[in-house]
């Protein structure tokens, strides 16, 4: 399954859209090769996760290395338009507190 990021620059600052209704087992492979050109482009960026309305313990895992490849150089990783689903994962694991995560 194809998975796209729709990307907008304002400054430094980096928006990318997930494009795709989940972020799971059989597309996390995609999403990776999808972010991977995003995360070197700016170390400023904000993942719009409004198209996501499923994901699962993989998903969650790709998210951390997403995190963890912008923290390292000294970027910041914020998460806005969680679906209700989604938002409930991420409070259900306590990555809530891990993310910063935008209304």
């Amino acid at each position: 399954m194809a998975m796209t990021i729709e990307t907008t620059q304002s400054g430094d600052s980096l928006a990318a859209k997930i494009i795709g209704d989940s972020l799971e087992t059989e597309n996390v492979a995609a999403f990776r090769a999808a972010i991977a050109p995003v995360l070197d482009r700016s170390t400023d960026i904000t993942l719009d996760l409004s198209q996501v309305a499923f994901m699962d313990s993989t998903g969650l895992g790709a998210m951390l290395s997403c995190l963890r490849s912008v923290k390292s150089k000294g970027g910041r990783l914020k998460l806005c338009h969680l679906t209700p689903e989604v938002k409930q994962l991420f409070e259900m694991v306590l990555m809530d507190r891990v993310f910063e995560i935008a209304p």
